[in-house]
């Protein structure tokens, strides 16, 4: 998921490793706040494959920065990775998810539409497991267990309704 942020970071200008941070931590930071430590190996990965360059420039002080910025291949490497199969993991895909609707605007129409039809329809089996769950009387639940899947539920039906929102305002 980093590598998404990156790349949706870096589309429109060069950053240096300390300004994509920064940025990703304005746009993303409800929900995500990676560190130098975990931006520094995912920039290398970026890199030999390349989906981004790297630029080098010197103060007059003398001082090295180095500048990431996206390749046309990193263009793809986004959109495969956008697409890539999310965690079966409810959790793990809900903080997924959210950075996925986060970055789409870096999709074009097609592919908006082609991610909110396909995350519905993970989300729609979320919701029928879940609800299985709770109607399942030979599943021993106790009060806390139930109302945090009531909750989950909720929740996913509430991504549901944004997806339905997005559908008719941004994708058409």
């Amino acid at each position: 998921m980093i590598e998404i942020l990156i790349l949706y970071t870096i589309q429109k200008r060069d950053k240096t490793l300390y300004t994509i941070r920064k940025d990703i931590i304005e746009v993303f930071g409800a929900y995500t706040k990676p560190s130098i430590g975990t931006l520094h190996p995912a920039l290398k990965r970026l890199y030999k494959m390349g989906a981004i360059s790297l630029q080098e420039k010197f103060s007059p002080g003398g001082k090295k920065f180095s500048y990431y910025g996206i390749t046309r291949h990193g263009l793809d490497c986004f959109k495969e990775m956008f697409f890539s199969t999310a965690s079966d993991n409810p959790s793990l895909f809900y903080t997924q998810l959210q950075v996925r609707f986060a970055a789409m605007g870096f999709l074009g129409i097609d592919d908006r539409r082609k991610f909110i039809e396909e995350t519905g329809k993970k989300i729609d089996l979320y919701c029928i497991d879940i609800e299985n769950r709770l109607n399942d009387e030979f599943l021993e639940l106790d009060y806390f267990q139930r109302e945090i899947m009531k909750r989950t539920l909720n929740e996913m039906k509430s991504v549901i309704d944004y997806m339905k929102k997005l559908k008719v305002e941004y994708v058409g």
